[in-house]
């Protein structure tokens, strides 16, 4: 599977010529990226985010390849409102954020049982 990420404003000048390479099976949208090129860290709501999702669906589905939506663990609703657009893969998250949350409770549950024996 050969999966390309579009995370820069000069990528999505190009997001046909990319969405139509032989070859290419999915295209990620890296909106953590975008949105740090366009100069607006984390500002998920800025309208052009759908214009993006929008046209990248569309050429996605018109070329027979799947569109992902990526760095949205935190925005729920736009990860739902994408998939409901269209999109078809939903990254979870990063191995850092899965570790540290699985190291968390691993600790946890440690301090847990020698809190008890003090």
């Amino acid at each position: 599977m050969i999966v390309v990420q579009c995370e820069s404003a000069v990528s999505l000048a190009h997001t046909e010529e990319i969405v139509a390479v032989d070859g290419i099976d999915m295209v990620l949208v890296g909106l953590n990226d975008l949105l740090a090129d366009w100069g607006v860290p984390g500002a998920y709501d800025d309208p052009r985010v759908r214009e993006v999702y929008a046209k990248t669906i569309a050429l996605c589905r018109q070329h027979g390849k799947h569109c992902g939506v990526g760095g949205l663990s935190t925005r729920p609703d736009l990860v739902a409102e994408f998939v409901r657009m269209g999109a078809r893969y939903v990254s979870t998250g990063t191995d850092l954020a899965f570790l540290l949350g699985a190291c968390t409770a691993r600790a946890k549950q440690v301090h847990e049982i020698t809190r008890d024996q003090s």
